[in-house]
């Protein structure tokens, strides 16, 4: 997991003041001789909007000294809000170690959890007040951390109060940025909570949290899937593969999930639809064995670039359309994900500001150093980003591979038990494909048949109406 904060661009200084502070940062730098003076240019820097500039002026500072006032803690809370926690205070863990404020904590505590370093980043992220701004990332941290541990119990309460906050901080939030971060750090701790519920067998409890999900929601799509796996465990499979075709709409053609298909497979076999099962499994290796290949290649040939899979989002409109459909809708999924476009915000505020130094008027060795450390900063961004498409597209490789795994299994039991079916006496009269009487719904969803209608209405909310083959089987079984 990794804890990216959201950059907040709530106001824009006027130009005037924005050249002001670096004109006032560069006489600093000339003439300031005492131990604060990386301090003071970064705060110039901070208050002129050049946050990406500040970070390195920080950096010097906390390296040389370990006084932290209340102006540098502002400044570094700020950094962390406007630029995340990948860029800011790239120092040694030892020489963090020996700071405590909240914003080094989280930054701390996120790297240390990073490197599976569980006990220490616990320690480190539990120094964080309860009733602070970053104590919701602190408590999904928690969380995760006894969930890895299976402290059942104590990681689902630290996801309740990471959402229970995020509720608490998005209504009080005063701009609309702000209050859609605090959005998606509920549903990110909301959808925890869902998942440890699956672990505790509580189903039922699991689809209850799934639908506080907004539809509209980048994470929603992805929730369907894990909601579908807890009706399955329900042997609700009738809205099992209802959730499941959902990933058929039109609106989602951008998302391609390879478990999605192992589930509708499952779904089926578990009514005794052995034929219905059959075709999914033969579907499966007939559309994804060409996409594995078409991304193994990709990532062959261009396995050594730093820039060229993070290139491809800025590509234009013609240069993707040349691209495999699956490379450009598994870019297009990618872009969606709420981590990645934080990211990626990150990097443009990191680009804008470059050139925006570009743009000063008096050019001199403290700009040039300016821009020198910002391009540093530009690229380091731009690779981690460009690794993590990489390794998106390598875990989906893998995905395809160990879903093929089970899929394989799951052909050689449905061919035995269709030889099986060869010795038991045929039913006479055809079964009917659905009925309103096999779904399964609570009192708080309603009936819709869908008629003259289009793919946006009840989204997700699909169920199946087929009856299972197995009473049918079995009652023949018993005949004999």
């Amino acid at each position: 997991m990794k804890n990216t904060l959201l950059l907040l661009a709530l106001f824009s200084l006027p130009v005037q003041q924005v050249y002001a502070s670096a004109k006032e940062a560069y006489k600093i730098y000339l003439n300031d001789k005492t131990k604060d003076k990386n301090k003071e240019i970064a705060h110039e820097l901070i208050d002129g909007q050049y946050y990406f500039s500040a970070i390195p002026f920080i950096n010097k500072y906390l390296e040389e000294n370990t006084k932290i006032d209340k102006q540098l803690e502002d400044d570094i809370e700020t950094l962390v809000v406007r630029t995340g926690t990948m860029a800011v205070l790239n120092l040694e863990e030892k020489r963090l170690q020996q700071f405590n404020i909240p914003s080094i904590n989280l930054i701390l505590g996120t790297r240390l959890f990073q490197k599976e370093k569980y006990k220490e980043s616990l320690e480190v992220i539990s120094q964080i007040p309860s009733n602070h701004k970053f104590a919701i990332e602190a408590d999904l941290i928690k969380g995760s951390i006894k969930d890895l541990a299976s402290l059942n119990a104590e990681a689902l309460a630290y996801y309740r109060q990471c959402s229970d906050k995020a509720i608490r901080f998005e209504s009080e939030g005063k701009y609309e940025k702000l209050k859609r971060y605090y959005t998606y750090l509920k549903e990110t701790c909301l959808i925890r909570e869902a998942r440890l519920e699956i672990k505790n067998k509580n189903y039922s409890k699991a689809v209850e949290i799934y639908d506080q999900i907004d539809k509209r929601s980048y994470k929603w799509p992805y929730t369907l899937l894990e909601k579908a796996w807890a009706n399955y465990y329900l042997k609700d499979y009738n809205r099992s593969l209802g959730l499941l075709t959902t990933y058929k709409s039109p609106l989602l053609s951008s998302y391609f999930f390879p478990e999605a298909e192992v589930l509708t497979a499952l779904s089926y076999y578990n009514l005794c639809l052995y034929d219905d099962a059959l075709v999914v499994v033969d579907h499966y290796y007939e559309f994804y064995k060409p996409k594995a290949q078409a991304l193994k290649d990709i990532l062959n040939t261009n396995k050594k670039s730093n820039t060229y899979f993070l290139d491809l989002y800025y590509a234009d409109p013609s240069t993707r359309e040349n691209l495999n459909p699956f490379i450009r809708n598994l870019i297009t999924q990618t872009r969606k994900q709420v981590k990645f476009n934080l990211d990626l915000a990150s990097l443009k505020n990191a680009k804008d500001e470059l050139a925006l130094l570009k743009r000063l008027k008096s050019k001199n060795d403290f700009t040039a150093q300016l821009e020198v450390n910002l391009d540093e900063t530009i690229q380091f961004i731009s690779a981690r980003m460009n690794y993590y498409i990489k390794k998106e597209i390598y875990q989906f490789i893998t995905d395809i591979h160990r879903h093929s795994y089970s899929m394989f299994n799951l052909k050689l039991e449905l061919l035995s038990q269709k030889r099986n079916q060869i010795y038991r006496p045929q039913a006479k009269n055809q079964r009917d494909r659905g009925d309103v009487e096999n779904i399964n719904r609570t009192t708080s969803q309603y009936f819709f048949d869908f008629n003259g209608s289009f793919w946006a209405d009840e989204l997700g909310d699909y169920s199946f109406a087929l009856a299972s083959a197995c009473v049918e089987n079995k009652s023949e079984e018993e005949k004999k």
